[in-house]
């Protein structure tokens, strides 16, 4: 089931943002319980909205969960302008609250998602309750990991251009690389090759060549001015940083800078690590995650969490079930569950793997 609602967006194009609404008593709901906390999940670059399938499963939801696919991305898809930042991205996404009148919430965003989740916070603080990054990347990333942002684009527009699907492989294996470290579930293979597999040709193919260079590259490289501590000033509410440790791209002394860098501008803020977990923690480490937000949330919140109920149903199960993909065994207490099951890391030579990878773009 997708639900979908038309946003004016800051360049003045109409977006048709596809959302969900999960609250303790409905896995699809209209509106969020406004006497309950509402937490609001922002993913990462080249995902949609079901990265996030651990998190809808799990105790958080106890509270009101809210997603939805970037524009660009998932079946949000749609422009974007050569000139998109995070500045751009924390208005448009704090249309899209207006739009769903949601109450001031508690931001969660992963990489890229991240990044917009705390320019929302320094833009619109009136918005977030809280704010909680997870592996957030830094106002200038590594040389090694800006080189590979720039290797999976120019692989990609190469493979546009002979229609070798072996170059396109290896873009695809990057962007992998970048989120997950070789690690490979089957949640992975469901959520990354086989659903954005799907959508990678309407939203980035070859007449979308621009709108892919935006949302790889430039985003991240050339669209981006540093924060100040006036910007981290504008803060208000308390900020959580999750690093993961197994984070190719991004080391932890880049995070501890962040953490520095809010404490100095008088924002409360507090760095966890989770051990061996790449950039896309939620996905392959969902309990560590999910107890690190919900703590944080329980702290810095006095409003009322009804008991999480039982079964707990994530919004995208029946999609997801249909593309391969295994509960754990005990099936309604996944909070407890490392990952479905099946949690291994793959040479970079896998050839099963690098076919898949080649459908991760068109």
């Amino acid at each position: 089931m997708n639900d979908f609602i038309e946003v004016t967006a800051t360049d003045g194009t109409v977006v048709n943002y596809r959302y969900n609404i999960s609250t303790p008593k409905n896995a699809h709901a209209q509106n969020v319980d406004h006497n309950i906390p509402t937490l609001l999940f922002i993913h990462p670059e080249y995902q949609g909205s079901e990265v996030w399938h651990h998190q809808f499963r799990s105790t958080l939801r106890r509270f009101n969960l809210v997603s939805f696919d970037l524009r660009a991305h998932g079946e949000t898809g749609g422009k974007i302008p050569a000139f998109y930042s995070r500045v751009e991205a924390a208005d448009d996404t704090a249309k899209f609250m207006d739009a769903l009148n949601l109450p001031p919430s508690h931001i969660i965003g992963n990489s890229l998602g991240a990044d917009i989740a705390l320019q929302l916070a320094i833009a619109h603080p009136e918005k977030c309750a809280s704010t909680i990054l997870i592996s957030p990347i830094p106002d200038h990333e590594p040389d090694d990991t800006t080189a590979g942002r720039k290797e999976i684009l120019d692989l990609c527009l190469e493979s546009f251009e002979t229609g070798d699907k072996e170059i396109l492989g290896h873009a695809g294996w990057g962007a992998l690389q970048l989120l997950f470290s070789n690690v490979d579930t089957p949640l992975i293979r469901c959520v990354t090759l086989a659903l954005n597999g799907a959508r990678s040709q309407r939203n980035w193919g070859n007449e979308n060549a621009d709108i892919l260079a935006t949302i790889s590259y430039t985003y991240f490289i050339t669209n981006r001015t540093p924060r100040t501590r006036a910007d981290y000033a504008r803060i208000f509410t308390p900020v959580l940083i999750i690093h993961s440790m197994g984070d190719l791209a991004t080391p932890l002394e880049l995070s501890k800078q962040l953490e520095d860098a809010l404490d100095d501008a008088g924002v409360h803020a507090q760095l966890v690590t989770i051990e061996d977990a790449p950039r896309a923690s939620p996905m392959t480490h969902p309990a560590e995650v999910n107890r690190a937000i919900e703590k944080f949330i329980v702290t810095h919140t006095s409003t009322g969490r009804p008991p999480t109920p039982k079964p707990v149903i994530s919004p995208w199960d029946e999609t997801l079930r249909e593309l391969g993909w295994v509960p754990p065994p005990d099936e309604f207490d996944s909070d407890d569950s490392d990952d479905e099951g099946e949690f291994k890391v793959l040479p970079a030579n896998d050839k099963e793997l690098l076919d898949a990878a080649s459908h991760f773009f068109p």
